[in-house]
C-alpha cells in the first residue's frame, strides 16, 4: 500500500477515535486487485512480439453508505525483455527455459538473449517497480505522467459509491477506449457521444480530460475491476 493512502487512513482513524467508536459503524476497508495480459506493446527490432501483463491493486475505504472515503491504486506492469522502455520491469522466463530477445534501451535494438539463470531471474524480479514507483520515468506524459493521472481519478472516486463511479465512466468516457471524452476527438462515435451531453456534462468531461487522458479499464490495466474487487472483499473496521 502507498504512503499517501496509509496517511489518509491514519487521519481517518484518529478523527474517528476522537469522535467515538460509534462513528466507525458501517465503515469498511477493501483490498482489490485485477490482472490483464497484453499482446504488446509492439514488437522489437527483429519483429519478435513483446508481451506484458499488468497487475492492478488498490486499497479503498468505504463509509457506512458505501461511498469512497479514500483510495489508492497502483499497477505492476511487466514485459518481456525485448521491450525498449528502460524503466519497464522485465520477466524473461523461468531459469533453464530458452532465452528471449533482449533490447538495448539506448539503441532500441535487440543485442542478445536473456540468460534465464536463477541469478538473472531473481535480479529481474527483485528490480520490479510499480508504476507509482517508476514515477515520471514511466514516460507516458512528460507533464502529467501515470501517477498524477491516477491521483486525479482517485479524487473523482472519493464521495462516490462503486455504482456511481461506474455511472460516471459510462457517461464521460469513450465506449471504445475508456478515456475521457473531449470535443476535439476525430472519432465520429466519440464525437457524437460528447455532443449528446448537456452543457453541464460537457464541462465535466472537459475537466476530466484536462486531468487525465488515459483509460483505467483497458489492456493497460483495469482499475475499475480492482475497485469492484475491493468492494466485494471489504471488511468492517469494527465488529
Amino acid at each position: 500500500m502507498q504512503k499517501k493512502f496509509l496517511v489518509a487512513v491514519a487521519l481517518v482513524a484518529i478523527a474517528l477515535s476522537l469522535a467515538g467508536a460509534q462513528s466507525t459503524k458501517g465503515m469498511s476497508l477493501g483490498l482489490g486487485k485485477s490482472s490483464v495480459f497484453r499482446v504488446g506493446p509492439g514488437k522489437d527490432s527483429t519483429g519478435t512480439q513483446v508481451y506484458s501483463f499488468t497487475y492492478v491493486y488498490g486499497t479503498v475505504l468505504f463509509d457506512a453508505k458505501g461511498k469512497i472515503v479514500s483510495c489508492e491504486f497502483d499497477e505492476l506492469e511487466v514485459s518481456t525483455p525485448n521491450y525498449d522502455g528502460a524503466s519497464m520491469p522485465h520477466f524473461a522466463g523461468w531459469p533453464g527455459t530458452p532465452g528471449y530477445n533482449v533490447t538495448n534501451h539506448e539503441t532500441e535494438k535487440v543485442d542478445g538473449v536473456s540468460p534465464n539463470t536463477v541469478e538473472s531471474t531473481a535480479a529481474d524480479i527483485n528490480n520490479w517497480k510499480s508504476k507509482r514507483e517508476r514515477g515520471d520515468s514511466y514516460g507516458m506524459n512528460a507533464k502529467n505522467d501515470w501517477w498524477k493521472q491516477m491521483d486525479f481519478y482517485e479524487s473523482i472516486f472519493v464521495g462516490k459509491t462503486v455504482d456511481e463511479v461506474d455511472a460516471w465512466f459510462k457517461t464521460y468516457a469513450s465506449d471504445k477506449t475508456g478515456r475521457p471524452l473531449f470535443a476535439e476527438t476525430k472519432d465520429a462515435t466519440e464525437k457524437a457521444k460528447f455532443e449528446a451531453l448537456s452543457a453541464k456534462d460537457k464541462k465535466i468531461a472537459v475537466d476530466a480530460h484536462s486531468g487525465a487522458t488515459m483509460s483505467i479499464n483497458d489492456a493497460h490495466g483495469n482499475v475499475i475491476a480492482a475497485l469492484h474487487d475491493a468492494w466485494a472483499k471489504r471488511k468492517p473496521l469494527t465488529k
